[in-house]
């Protein structure tokens, strides 16, 4: 599990600290505050997909985290609060990942497009994302609220980064799209569709799923006097 930091002292409740090393009055140094928040995604992270959402207590995270009940809840009041925390802390993580695997940001459209829809179907394989689907599958929450949300989460920014996309690659055209976010979920459609439908009964092989990425933009991209 996540090496817990150094005694916390912020939100320390007093029955709670060890009375042979009674801890020290005042608030933690700039740098312990900016610890905190790194060290209590990570325990959360660990605990959500080791228990599942429904069985991790908050005071567990706490520990693992080395900080106090108090801390982790002035941060995160809710479970909720915190696994939302999570799940965007680790799509921002997944973006920095894809973005190492794939190189710069192309300018050109079509291939701009097709380094997204690649990285899209790439992050779709991570072992992880399928982890954090079997967190809320298997959560007293499955379909509700709280999934529909993580969902957003993950699905909006990548249909928000394919948006950027075509604006920013369209802008000197003669004719830019008139709606992009709906050119993007229709791109977005195609990638996440195909990929749920083929996973669920076989393996997809990388090459197959990167020779997909490239085939919808290019029907989408022939497509584009209907932009």
């Amino acid at each position: 599990m996540t090496a817990a930091l150094p005694q916390d002292t912020e939100g320390q409740d007093p029955k709670d600290a060890a009375p042979q090393a009674p801890l020290r009055p005042g608030r933690p140094t700039t740098a312990r505050s900016e610890a905190i928040n790194p060290a209590i995604l990570a325990a959360a992270r660990e605990h959500f997909l080791a228990l599942g959402f429904d069985a991790t207590p908050m005071e567990s995270v706490a520990a693992a985290a080395g900080i106090a009940k108090g801390t982790l809840y002035s941060r995160y009041p809710t479970k909720e609060a915190l696994l939302h925390a999570v799940v965007a802390d680790r799509v921002q993580a997944w973006q920095a990942a894809a973005d190492a695997r794939n190189g710069p940001m192309p300018a050109d459209l079509k291939q701009r497009l097709n380094h997204i829809a690649r990285s899209i179907l790439e992050s779709l394989a991570s072992e992880e994302i399928h982890a954090f689907q079997r967190v809320l599958t298997s959560s007293a929450d499955a379909g509700g609220e709280l999934a529909r949300a993580l969902h957003e989460a993950g699905h909006r920014s990548a249909i928000d980064l394919l948006t950027r996309g075509l604006v920013e690659s369209t802008s000197n055209f003669p004719a830019p799209p008139r709606d992009p976010a709906r050119v993007a979920e229709m791109l977005m459609a195609m990638l996440t569709g195909w990929y749920d439908t083929h996973q669920r009964v076989r393996e997809i092989s990388h090459e197959e799923a990167m020779a997909y990425a490239e085939h919808a933009v290019d029907v989408l991209f022939h497509g584009r006097m209907a932009w």
